[in-house]
């Protein structure tokens, strides 16, 4: 499962450096977080990043992502997630920092989704087992 709190994390170390206000590096981020995809996407397109308030755009995304990140995720949430995702790249003229952040955003809810599914059916398929070794048992 993705750790909600490494990507805070990231968010705000990415921010603390767009600011000005840490000392680390570009390599020292990318080692700290071992090239994790987020951070990859927030430093890639970064002359997109400067024709939009950075602050304000990683904010709107990532408000989005909290809202969806503990759900399981039905077909009306990832129809919620895509009206969403397509409201903020209007807002933002389709820019491609914004489009970057948000792509690798839904793919964190993905690979979460996923991680959920494949863990109900490990868990159902035990419980059939169980069930299937008590009726022989009987």
């Amino acid at each position: 499962m993705v750790d909600k709190n490494e990507i805070a994390s990231i968010f705000n170390d990415f921010m603390a450096l767009y600011k000005g206000k840490s000392q680390i590096g570009i390599e020292a981020l990318c080692k700290k977080y071992d090239y994790h995809r987020m951070l990859l996407g927030l430093l890639s397109n970064l002359d997109e990043a400067a024709k939009v308030p950075v602050p304000l755009v990683m904010k709107e995304c990532y408000e989005a992502y909290k809202k969806y990140r503990n759900l399981e995720m039905k077909e009306s949430d990832w129809e919620k997630v895509v009206a969403e995702t397509r409201e903020l790249l209007l807002k933002w003229k389709s820019n491609k920092w914004c489009s970057r952040i948000l792509v690798e955003l839904i793919g964190l809810l993905e690979e979460d989704d996923k991680e959920r599914k494949r863990i109900a059916e490990e868990v159902e398929r035990e419980m059939e087992a169980a069930m299937q070794k008590q009726s022989n048992a009987a």
